[in-house]
């Protein structure tokens, strides 16, 4: 099976990792334990080229015979200054190839592995060519190069946390450091993977490290005070980059309070040293607070503005992060404590394992690599509006269930404040005090909270009622079937809550509207009350109070009612068994009423005799008939225990008698079959 070298590459180095026969994952690492290959040059006292970090502060400060940028000189095509090599040609003569090379032998037991390449996004398409071109030359077949860092790293950070369990429309914030560049993204779950809907967006940071540039810049700037070596902006820039190599060693000092640089030189006079100089580490650590903040801004206004769901995880990569201060930051204001993961070299060797080389179906010919990279931004229109629906479906579950609970709360509150106010407002209308009853209701709370809740229910119902043509094309999606439906459950509880919420709001007038109606009935009830107390038959008392119910809410009075008849047919049934030993038993229970019951009634089955119903209607069953019923009101049919009887009971006993909240004598109901029964 075929060996494979994989490389990330960036603005200023190489992470390589190799994958061999078997699937396993062997991590680059030199004998100075960097996991890096560094693209900063220098040609050395013996006439050779190296490349090494200590290039990066020369290169950078400009100085003569130290070679950066490197991709830009390969975009460029560009050979090395004063020499007839191109720029492309340092990968050999500086030992890169070589020590890939080297390493793919000891590590994977060849040297001509098959080739994965992964591009920083800052990396130039025409430089990526000209790399993956010497490359495929000088090391071995280039098999792909367009799958990017960032997906690998969102599918490291799935695999590392199997609880996070992305639901669709889920995303991932990633902050990239890369060269001069720090790049914000957006991963949005699918349903199957992350996908990243837009592109990048860069903004630029001061140096490869916040605090060593500052540190760099307040040494430099302390002893131009009185030397006075550097002449222009730019001068200075080359300077503070060129001090930065040593800012590791000064840190070393540095507890916050004030400490000493000593042994300082500048760049064009390495032999000259200066006395030392003492720094104010307070003044440092504000400088460098004040050096972050407009980039902090600026990743805090991305992620207000481009995470619209559910905020899963963040991703931070880059040296920038080495910073804690630079970290904390970028960590508190994307709301991402305890759920980030910052990816040093050793967690980017980790990803690029993630990627299983062997068993993908990528396999990219360097001919077609403009074709590709066209075909991927034309892909990430059709991804875009995928991802759009992903970002519109979190949402609407988002805000849907946010609205809920927010309306649900106020609702709540504001029905638990009122329900005193209520139940004295009752009270005060039983006993037709008008007046104190009105300034109950004036104590009544509808709550600013309850209307602001109601405006978010509104507001989220049209947005889902504007998305409901998208709702019904995704339902066909198994993936996010439970998404819609939870929705669309959400919208349904919405608009109860807001049927509530209504009349709750409405309740005050509502109960101002009862204060007058009853407030303006009150002396034609008094009349009618009168009347009703002189009528000496019962006929026309009944009549009189009909007419006072639709006049107050005072309680009034119970008339007697007339005898109320009808019958009981009760049957025992047997059947089965051997000469009537365990044989099986069926009640039939009939009850008949002649008339209307002015009143409600209750049919009463007890394994004992009893002369009223218990409390509780504990030991017994009953079976409620509503006022008015007549002819069959109560039919029922079964086994002994349908009726509460035992094995042992022999006997039970069935009665018809008022309702308990009745204000009916017993004496008053006259149904005839009702008594003791034998089982």
């Amino acid at each position: 099976m075929p060996k494979y070298l994989q490389l990330y590459l960036d603005a200023d180095y190489i992470i390589p990792i190799g994958i061999g026969e078997n699937g396993n994952v062997n991590k680059y690492i030199d004998q100075q334990a960097s996991r890096r290959l560094w693209l900063f040059f220098n040609r050395g006292n013996n006439g050779m080229f190296n490349a090494n970090e200590t290039n990066k502060a020369n290169a950078e400060a400009g100085k003569e015979g130290y070679y950066g940028d490197f991709w830009k000189h390969l975009e460029e095509g560009d050979n090395v200054p004063g020499e007839n090599y191109r720029f492309i040609e340092l990968l050999d003569l500086a030992g890169i190839i070589g020590a890939l090379r080297d390493w793919a032998n000891a590590t994977l037991f060849t040297d001509t592995p098959e080739v994965v390449l992964h591009f920083a996004t800052v990396i130039p398409l025409k430089a990526r060519r000209a790399f993956a071109g010497y490359i495929e030359q000088r090391l071995g077949r280039v098999r792909s190069y367009s799958k990017e860092i960032y997906d690998l790293l969102a599918d490291k950070v799935n695999y590392d946390n199997r609880t996070m369990s992305p639901s669709f429309g889920d995303q991932m914030l990633v902050i990239q450091s890369s060269g001069n560049d720090i790049l914000l993204s957006v991963q949005t779950w699918c349903g199957e993977q992350f996908m990243q809907g837009d592109d990048a967006i860069r903004l630029k940071k001061q140096g490869s490290e916040f605090l060593k540039y500052q540190l760099a810049k307040m040494v430099v700037d302390l002893y131009e005070r009185n030397n006075n070596m550097l002449y222009g902006t730019e001068e200075k820039e080359r300077e503070y980059r060129y001090q930065m190599q040593f800012a590791e060693v000064w840190l070393k000092e540095w507890k916050d309070e004030t400490f000493w640089v000593e042994r300082f030189h500048y760049s064009r006079n390495p032999g000259n040293i200066y006395p030392p100089i003492e720094i104010d580490g307070r003044q440092l650590r504000l400088l460098v607070e004040d050096a972050i903040r407009e980039t902090i801004a600026a990743v805090r206004k991305y992620y207000k503005e481009s995470i619209r769901n559910n905020h899963l995880h963040t991703v931070l990569m880059g040296d920038v992060f080495k910073d804690k201060t630079f970290l904390g930051k970028c960590v508190s204001e994307t709301e991402s404590d305890g759920k980030y993961t910052y990816f040093d070299d050793n967690a980017v060797q980790e990803a690029l394992g993630r990627y299983n080389v062997m068993y993908s179906s990528l396999e990219e010919n360097l001919n077609d690599l403009e074709r590709i990279y066209m075909d991927k931004a034309n892909e990430r229109e059709r991804i875009r509006e995928y991802v759009k629906n992903a970002e519109t479906l979190g949402r609407l579950r988002s805000d849907a269930g946010m609205a809920v609970r927010q309306l649900r709360d106020a609702y709540d509150s504001v029905t638990a404040s009122n329900i005193n106010q209520t139940l004295s407002w009752e009270t005060l209308m039983q006993h037709s005090q008008f007046d104190e009853a009105e300034k109950i209701i004036a104590k009544m709370s509808t709550s600013d909270s309850l209307t602001l809740a109601n405006g978010k229910a509104f507001d989220t119902l049209k947005e889902i009622e504007r998305n409901n043509s998208l709702l019904i094309n995704l339902m066909q999606l198994r993936e996010v079937r439970d998404i819609v439906e939870d929705i669309r459950e959400k919208e349904e509880e919405l608009r109860t809550y807001l049927d509530k919420t209504n009349q709750l709001q409405d309740m005050p007038d509502v109960l101002r509207r009862k204060v007058k109606k009853y407030r303006d009935l009150y002396p034609k009830y008094l009349e009618e009350k009168r009347l009703f107390e002189s009528e000496p038959t019962l006929v026309a008392k009944r009549k009189h109070l009909e007419q006072m119910r639709e006049m107050t809410m005072e309680s009034l009075p119970v008339l007697d009612i007339e005898d109320v008849k009808g019958s009981v047919t009760v049957s025992v049934e047997k059947s089965g068994g051997f000469l009537g030993f365990k044989a099986k038993k069926t009640i039939s229970i009939k009850l008949q009423i002649t008339k209307p019951l002015p009143c409600r009634g209750v049919l009463i089955i007890s394994p004992k005799t009893i002369t009223k119903i218990p409390e509780d209607r504990r030991g017994v069953v009953c079976f409620d008939v509503e006022k008015g019923a007549e002819d069959i009101v109560v039919d029922e049919k079964g086994e002994p225990s349908k009726f509460g009887l035992g094995k042992d009971d022999k006997t039970f006993m069935v009665k018809f008698w008022p309702h308990e909240d009745e204000n009916v004598p017993i004496n008053r109901f006259d149904i005839r079959g009702t008594g003791s029964y034998n089982l």
